[in-house]
C-alpha cells in the first residue's frame, strides 16, 4: 500500500522544481516555452516601415541578462541612427521598463533559491529512503516551507506586473499604439509551483507531528509503578 504521507511532499517538491526551472529558463532558447513570457510589448503600429518586430517578449532570465539589450534590439531593428522617440515610442515606457529592472533581477534570485530548496528536499528524501530513515523530518518541512516562500515572492511580483505594470504600459503607449499583455501560462506555472509546495509542506509538517506524538505515547512513564508478575509457583498446590 502506498504511503502518500511520505511520498506526497517529495512529489510536490519535484514537480515544483521542474516548474521553477521552466519559469526561470523560459525563452532562453528559441525552442523553450516561448509562450511562457512574463509580459509582451506589441509594437505593430509603430513598427510598420521601420524594420521593428511586431512584438518583444520579456522573460525572467532574458531580463536578468540585461533588459537594456532588448532596448538596443528595438533601436537596432529601427536603425541605429533612428531614435525610438522619433518613431512615436513613448519615453515614459522606457522609464517604466528601467524601473522594472531591479524587480526582474530579484525574481530570478528568488526562483534560484526556491528551486535549490525544492531540489534539496528531493535529495534528502532519497537519502532517507536508502538509510530507512523517518517518514518526514523537520529539515524537510523547513525546506519545503522556505521554498514555498521563495516561489511566492516572484509569483506575487509577476501578478502585480500582470495587473499593474502591463496596464501602465498600455496607458502610456495608448496614443502611440504601443500595447502590452501578460503571460497567462507563466502565471499558471509559477502559482502551480507555489500551491504544490504549500500542500507538500503542510503534509510533511502533519506527518512529523503525528510521528512525534506516536513516539511520545510509546515511551513509558518513569513514575509509573511496575506491574507485578504473579509467581506460578505460588499457585501450585504442594502434594504430599
Amino acid at each position: 500500500m502506498i504511503n502518500w504521507s511520505n511520498i506526497l511532499p517529495t512529489l510536490t517538491a519535484f514537480i515544483a522544481f521542474i516548474l521553477g526551472i521552466l519559469c526561470l529558463f523560459a525563452g532562453t532558447k528559441t525552442s523553450l516555452l516561448l509562450d511562457s513570457d512574463v509580459f509582451t510589448i506589441y509594437t505593430t503600429n509603430i513598427g510598420n516601415g521601420t524594420g521593428m518586430r511586431d512584438f518583444y517578449s520579456i522573460y525572467v532570465m532574458s531580463y536578468c541578462e540585461g533588459f537594456l539589450k532588448a532596448g538596443k534590439a528595438l533601436t537596432q531593428d529601427a536603425g541605429n541612427n533612428t531614435s525610438l522617440s522619433s518613431l512615436g515610442w513613448p519615453s515614459s515606457i522606457t522609464d517604466d521598463l528601467r524601473a522594472f529592472g531591479a524587480t526582474s533581477k530579484s525574481m530570478g534570485a528568488f526562483y534560484c533559491i526556491g528551486i535549490g530548496l525544492a531540489g534539496l528536499v528531493v535529495l534528502m528524501r532519497l537519502w532517507f529512503v536508502l538509510i530507512r530513515g523517518p517518514r518526514q523530518t523537520v529539515v524537510e518541512v523547513s525546506s519545503l516551507m522556505l521554498s514555498f516562500m521563495m516561489f511566492s515572492i516572484p509569483s506575487i511580483i509577476a501578478t502585480v506586473i500582470a495587473l499593474q505594470f502591463v496596464s501602465l504600459i498600455n496607458r502610456h503607449g495608448k496614443e502611440s499604439g504601443v500595447t502590452a499583455g501578460y503571460g497567462q501560462q507563466f502565471l499558471g506555472m509559477t502559482w502551480a509551483a507555489v500551491g504544490l509546495l504549500l500542500v507538500g509542506g503542510i503534509v510533511s509538517l502533519l506527518t512529523v507531528l503525528v510521528d512525534r506524538g506516536r513516539s511520545e505515547d510509546a515511551v513509558c512513564d518513569p513514575m509509573a509503578e511496575p506491574k507485578m508478575v504473579a509467581d506460578d509457583s505460588d499457585s501450585v498446590e504442594s502434594k504430599p
